[in-house]
């Protein structure tokens, strides 16, 4: 039987800690020898045993789903393919774990999330964790608090298996602003992770049930963070992403997360202008160096060419070698020595679309692209309806969140390069399709049964 209307579904605890995790600290491990293993792939491999003990979503159909069996199984292909040409079992082995965990984030999150009692638990986990990562990128930017943070967090091995490097990296920084870091990863990854988060904790900071005053106010806290640990990234993508979080909130007039979007910007935009745009807390030379670079000369330096020949080079690629057109050679050959030739070394791969050609082929590349499309226009429906159900409340939330996924995926690889990335970019698809929970069940004629609203003093259960 599907779980009372009101009463949090059995897992869901574990399900935000899940969230929690990938949202904060996704590279937690401990090593066996030389092989680390993640606590988010543990609990994920916990998850798949409560959501499947879950009913079907209504209706009988799952969003996406077919789409994402299809690319999973070019995913699989291509890794074997790789495995047996050069040789890496183990290596690819490990990665054909690690990615089967990732695409079934899909299933967990659209079977998970059935109820307004389970929305409520989830949303205090992704405001922990995007108050955690925006800190982070904040802290480790800014001069003054950059070397006790790194002495703090990220000098433990167990939360970032690079320690080494980063404390290294940043301990030549100097004495001004820097581009931050998060325990997700490097400025664009953490920032992406912001962006997409960032709507949630907005509607986080507005939903009406079940809420404390304490879990407003740190989702106001989390909504100020936010923008602030974008820019900190210094990073294009990221920034351009949250243009367009900005501009759909300010244009489409999503009034349950307008105030948690217009608010921190228009104050973050006051405080840099208070302390000064040259200022050294800053570091808003990179943005102007690397956007003239894009304009001026893009195809003299391999950053800003990279991103044009990703969307040219893998036809002209697969012209010269037809195999492409159906399966690659795997993801494993990026991470794992491999002698010999590989397809992927030396290619512009700067994007979702060209890493993803060169990994699973043509077929997944395309289909990857046509995900995130159909998406968008699935959330964009409900999301710019005028009435208040609890469906429309949240498409509103990931229609904006799947806007800051374009730029991220026009431009960047880790939503196929990194189990986190992938995880991320599945999370956010598994919440859309589980959205069929919250939908009006189709009644008889002669059932009217009323359909609760957000201004109602009771739920709407899907």
């Amino acid at each position: 039987m599907q779980p009372s209307p009101g009463r949090p579904t059995p897992g869901i605890g574990l399900f935000a800690i899940f969230v929690f995790v990938l949202i904060a600290v996704p590279k937690m491990n401990v090593k066996i020898g030389p092989v680390p293993f993640y606590f988010i792939d543990g609990l994920i491999v916990l998850l798949l045993f409560h959501a499947q003990k879950l009913p079907p979503l209504p209706h009988g159909r799952r969003p996406f789903a077919g789409t994402i069996q299809v690319i999973l199984i070019l995913a699989l292909v291509s890794e074997m393919i790789g495995m047996a040409r050069f040789g890496t079992y183990l290596e690819s082995g490990y990665i054909i774990i690690r990615t089967c965990l990732a695409f079934s984030v899909f299933f967990i999150a659209s079977q998970m999330v059935r109820n307004v009692a389970d929305v409520a638990v989830v949303l205090r986990a992704v405001v922990l964790g995007t108050i955690v990562t925006a800190s982070l990128m904040i802290l480790t930017s800014l001069p003054q608090t950059r070397e006790p943070v790194m002495d703090l967090v990220f000098s433990h091995s167990i939360l970032e298996p690079a320690t080494n490097e980063v404390v290294d990296d940043y301990a030549n920084a100097g004495e001004s602003g820097v581009r931050g870091r998060t325990l997700v990863g490097v400025s664009i990854l953490g920032a992406t992770f912001i962006n997409v988060c960032w709507p949630i904790v907005a509607m986080a900071w507005l939903w009406p049930w079940r809420l404390t005053g304490m879990w407003r106010n740190l989702a106001m806290l989390g909504c100020l963070l936010a923008p602030m640990g974008v820019l900190m990234s210094y990073s294009r993508g990221p920034i351009l992403g949250s243009i367009l979080i900005v501009a759909a909130a300010l244009v489409l007039g999503l009034r349950r997360v307008r105030r948690g979007i217009l608010v921190p910007v228009v104050l973050g935009v006051a405080l840099v202008a208070v302390v000064g745009v040259g200022s050294q807390l800053f570091f808003f030379d990179r943005l102007v160096n690397r956007t003239e670079a894009m304009f001026d000369a893009p195809m003299q330096d391999e950053r800003e060419s990279e991103r044009f020949l990703a969307y040219s080079q893998p036809f002209e690629h697969v012209i010269e070698h037809p195999a492409f057109a159906l399966f690659g050679e795997g993801i494993t050959v990026r991470f794992a020595y491999v002698p010999g030739e590989v397809q992927m070394r030396g290619q512009a791969t700067h994007a979702l679309f060209a890493i993803s050609y060169y990994a699973y082929g043509m077929v997944a590349a395309v289909l990857y692209i046509a995900l995130l499309v159909r998406l968008l226009l699935r959330l964009a429906g409900p999301a710019l309806s005028r009435d208040r159900k609890v469906h429309s409340m949240m498409a509103q939330v990931l229609f904006v969140s799947a806007l800051a996924l374009v730029p991220w995926i026009a431009f960047g690889h880790a939503a196929v390069s990194t189990p986190r990335g992938a995880m991320l970019f599945f999370l956010v698809i598994g919440l859309a399709s589980g959205l069929e929970h919250f939908r009006a069940p189709v009644r008889r004629p002669t059932r009217n049964l009323p359909v609760y609203h957000v201004s109602s003093r009771h739920p709407a259960i899907g």
